[in-house]
């Protein structure tokens, strides 16, 4: 396509020179005009094509290289767009009041194969621990009565422990998975103010062919990404998310509004009866149960377990008032780690774009839309071409 806008713009400077070599006629000077209209639109549609990646002919023009100059200033916007239009418990709000997470949650646990999946983790999960925690410690710590000791630790400091033990396997890069699935369908909904955005952005003289052409390619490219953060573990996004953790971890540990809220759980928890009577029992003969039977996974535990989670699924099913807390709950959670995190996670964006090299950037944007963009000089040429026509043509009535 390249070729043939350069060959056009040739035709028509053989043409415009042509019509010096042909014998005076009335004709000839709508030739020329045309041809000479359709050279000027040619080279200005190559310059602000050419423009948008590079600087034309090497030479350093102002307001050039729109994208590779602009890389990391556009990152940041998009960033800031989706931190400042997505990532808020404003917009989030309405959208989790519409998901039905307990009935949904209930329906999920009733089927067979959800069940023992669940119960088959928990297993795991419950003997990892066991093994990897101190039996003295523990014996000690519930050797003590059950509220005097709870009332001497915080809860977030306590969580947070735990929590570090349960990353130290990675367990918690499922939520990646989750976070990307979610800013691929708010990306997808909010196509046009993000068009509108990078419009404010580009120059005045830019076409909006252009734009939107650069706009689908890069939100092409920036889906790409999510994809690529969603399949690889090693992905720059996965380590700040767990740079993200490690924060979250160490917060719970001495921010003043996180160990409140931890206090207050406490109590709650403290004042249920069944939590006194499950904790009451001696440490070696849970361990020793709870080992044998939650690491088998055909054992009367497990099966009693996923029997439990099914009947937990229908009975989210048939009670309302337990699936509005459910879905209280968990809207609660979602939200404060959207207030608290967004910055965290509207940051991938710019640091994954900033990651991208400027020229190379360009060089895939333009092979993804150079065709398109090739079409505004051929349409240039025409368009030019017919425009001094229609002058000259003006003109002459006008003076003839």
């Amino acid at each position: 396509m390249k070729r043939v806008a350069t060959l056009l713009l040739l035709a028509m400077t053989l043409l415009f020179v042509a019509t010096y070599q042909i014998a005076p006629a009335s004709w000839v000077g709508y030739v020329r005009a045309f041809a000479e209209a359709a050279m000027v639109g040619a080279l200005a549609d190559w310059f602000a094509v050419t423009a948008l990646f590079r600087h034309p002919l090497g030479l350093p023009i102002p307001h050039t290289a729109i994208i590779p100059e602009n890389k990391d200033r556009l990152g940041d916007a998009l960033a800031r767009f989706v931190r400042q239009n997505f990532l808020t418990p404003e917009v989030l709000a309405p959208r989790l009041e519409g998901i039905a997470f307990g009935r949904r949650l209930g329906s999920w646990l009733q089927r067979d194969d959800n069940a023992a999946r669940i119960a088959r983790d928990a297993g795991a999960l419950v003997t990892w621990i066991l093994r990897a925690v101190d039996d003295d410690a523990i014996r000690g710590f519930l050797s003590r009565n059950l509220h005097l000791g709870f009332g001497q630790i915080k809860a977030s400091q306590l969580v947070s422990r735990v929590l570090a033990l349960i990353t130290a396997d990675g367990r918690h890069q499922r939520l990646v998975d989750e976070v990307v699935k979610i800013l691929r369908e708010q990306l997808y909904e909010n196509r046009r103010r993000l068009r509108e955005r990078i419009t404010n952005r580009t120059p005045w003289w830019m076409p909006d062919f252009v734009d939107d052409e650069i706009y689908d390619k890069i939100m092409t490219e920036l889906e790409s990404v999510l994809d690529q953060i969603g399949d690889d573990p090693d992905h720059p996004a996965r380590i700040k998310f767990n740079d993200a953790t490690d924060e979250l971890i160490r917060n719970m540990a001495s921010d003043p509004a996180m160990i409140a809220r931890g206090e207050q759980i406490k109590r709650e928890i403290l004042e249920h009866p069944s939590v006194t009577e499950y904790l009451g029992g001696s440490w070696t003969q849970l361990r020793d149960w709870l080992g044998g039977e939650m690491s088998a996974p055909d054992s009367a535990t497990q099966q009693k377990l996923t029997r439990a989670l099914k009947r937990l699924g229908a009975a989210l099913d048939d009670d309302d008032a337990m699936r509005e807390q459910v879905d209280g709950w968990l809207r609660g959670v979602l939200l404060y780690f959207v207030a608290n995190y967004r910055e965290a996670i509207s940051q991938v964006i710019s640091d994954t774009v900033r990651a991208w090299d400027g020229e190379a950037t360009a060089r895939r944007i333009e092979r993804q839309v150079g065709r398109d963009l090739q079409f505004i000089r051929i349409n240039g040429t025409l368009v030019g071409g017919c425009a001094g026509l229609l002058i000259y043509t003006l003109v002459h009535a006008l003076t003839g």
